[in-house]
């Protein structure tokens, strides 16, 4: 009876986490990660965790207002401390979870530079980070639920199709080819994923420039060169034919002063030779 009860207990329990709000309940955002870190996916309850992480992201405007950071680095310090434990114990579950870590954290460190360059951004360039910043919430989140699974060896919740959506999505907005990248077991979808996700930084990196515009840049640089040089060597053809149009006019007047030397000198020698 006693198991029953407790049974009854977690089905209840489950229900209750699917309709409570999170920032009611947990009106610390670091409060909110930790609950994620603690909750077992099975208590959730819900078919479509990443929906469901996205409609948490944007309930609690936790990008617009600004607390993209805090969520970040409070899920950087809990992987920080599983780290320690996941390095004592090298089996495969355990080596895929450090990778996930290691590549969360190059994916951080690529993102807080854009963050520093995102004061010259124009409106629709701010408006792809915010995106952009949404995914690296939720990815976040998403990497310390995965690291929990692994550490606890339980069904892989993620698959090949995980990221499917989000991926073509993320190609469309920002222009880009997903990066190939080498087969990696157990945590492919996300080794796929975040390498998208570091070109997309990359790209802000880049003045938030596309293949396609990086093309017509280097075309109308071309250009202006073309231009540049065109004006220079016609300069330079005008300087060179007003040089030689100096140069004819100046023997010419020469010329024309060596002729008026000889007729006055040849009218001297007729005048002395009629006088002798």
């Amino acid at each position: 009876m006693g198991t029953c009860q407790s049974q009854k207990q977690n089905k209840n329990f489950a229900n209750q986490i699917n309709q409570i709000n999170l920032a009611t309940q947990f009106p610390r955002l670091t409060d909110q990660i930790h609950f994620f870190d603690q909750i077992s996916l099975e208590q959730l309850n819900q078919p479509d965790l990443s929906a469901f992480l996205s409609k948490h992201i944007n309930k609690n405007r936790i990008v617009n207002e600004g607390k993209t950071w805090i969520v970040v680095n409070e899920v950087k310090c809990i992987l920080n401390t599983k780290s320690i434990v996941l390095i004592r114990n090298f089996i495969p579950e355990t080596d895929a979870a450090m990778q996930l870590i290691y590549l969360l954290k190059q994916l951080i460190s690529v993102s807080m530079r854009v963050q520093e360059l995102q004061v010259d951004f124009n409106e629709y360039a701010v408006e792809l980070f915010h995106y952009f910043q949404a995914q690296l919430v939720q990815v976040s989140i998403e990497v310390l639920l995965a690291v929990n699974t692994l550490m606890k060896k339980q069904e892989h919740w993620w698959n090949d199709n995980y990221f499917s959506w989000r991926k073509n999505y993320i190609q469309s907005m920002f222009k880009i080819k997903q990066p190939d990248v080498e087969k990696v077991e157990i945590i492919h979808p996300f080794f796929e994923y975040i390498a998208l996700l570091k070109e997309c930084a990359k790209q802000f990196c880049n003045q938030l420039k596309s293949p396609d515009l990086i093309a017509i840049d280097i075309k109308a640089q071309q250009e202006v060169l073309e231009q540049f040089y065109n004006q220079l060597r016609t300069g330079f053809l005008q300087n060179q034919s007003t040089q030689v149009d100096s140069i004819n006019w100046e023997h010419h007047l020469a010329s024309k002063q060596l002729e008026q030397r000889l007729q006055t000198y040849t009218l001297f020698i007729k005048k002395k030779n009629s006088i002798s």
